[in-house]
């Protein structure tokens, strides 16, 4: 009777992890599936997809890519996006870290409420600051500028910044620190020689959150910009046509815009969970 409630017990175990398998391939297909048909877009020849029946037997091209990266129309926004990414992203981490320090180190009245304050600006939805930020930025002439994209999306991933790396500051042990005292550092010195190194994984993984975050946001570039700034998403979507849409070129220009990201997540993804899960403050 025994045995055969073990027999009975694996056997049920074993049905989970297949039903629980299939499940988690359904929605991986569910997922990549549009990602995989814009590659194949991409890569064939526009008079073959366009047939009721796609004809994928005919011959591969990369004239698509080529045509874009030879195309200047296409390379001024995708130049856009990498400043402004590299850029809200560099500012973020450096502004955001040594608050995120502070904030971890130093107990103070209001500590919970400053924080929670900060992320009640991730809780707005975007389309609700859209119409005023476009008039703040017209008035004072940052309108169509990259400036303005990188103040406005700083002012969106600064407080997501600082809270995840308040969470990794204070894992660090602190008689670590204190040792560092002893040994007669400066606070500055703790800081950028033992908290920042140590915490190396955290901003890693939060660093590439914040530029993904810049790099294919598509909302706030469309509304802030017009043609001096504009970026890829917004060029990508530019493709489609009143009439018509280029669906090669779009769909190219959407892998382009993707891949960036998914090597950057693919890269840090263990930190990235690991931002996500432990990025909370304690205590």
């Amino acid at each position: 009777m025994t045995k055969s409630r073990r027999i009975s017990r694996h056997v049920k175990r074993r049905m989970t992890a297949i039903a629980c398998s299939i499940l988690v391939l359904l929605v991986m297909l569910f997922f990549l599936a549009p990602f995989v048909w814009m590659i194949i877009y991409s890569i064939y020849p526009s008079q073959v997809l366009q047939g009721g029946i796609p004809d994928l037997s005919a011959n591969l091209t990369a004239g698509a890519y080529a045509r874009l990266f030879s195309d200047t129309s296409f390379l001024v926004p995708m130049g856009n996006s990498a400043i402004v990414g590299i850029s809200t992203t560099l500012i973020c981490m450096t502004v955001g870290s040594a608050c995120a320090y502070a904030i971890a180190r130093f107990r103070f009245r209001g500590r919970q409420t400053l924080l929670m304050s900060m992320m009640t600006v991730q809780a707005i939805p975007v389309i609700v600051l859209a119409v005023p930020l476009f008039i703040l930025l017209r008035s004072v002439g940052l309108y169509d500028q990259l400036f303005g994209l990188i103040l406005t999306y700083t002012a969106f991933i600064l407080p997501l910044v600082i809270w995840m790396m308040v969470g990794f500051f204070e894992d660090l042990p602190p008689s670590l620190e204190r040792a560092a005292r002893i040994d007669g550092c400066s606070r500055f010195q703790i800081m950028y020689k033992i908290a920042f190194p140590l915490a190396a994984p955290g901003m890693a993984a939060t660093a590439i959150l914040a530029f993904i975050t810049s790099w294919s946001d598509f909302f706030l570039a469309k509304v802030l910009t017009s043609s001096n700034a504009v970026t890829l998403p917004v060029k990508t979507a530019a493709f489609q046509g009143l009439f018509a849409m280029d669906y090669t070129s779009a769909a190219t220009a959407g892998v382009i815009t993707a891949v960036p990201v998914l090597i950057l997540t693919l890269i840090a993804q263990k930190w990235i969970i690991r931002g996500l899960t432990e990025g909370a403050v304690k205590g």
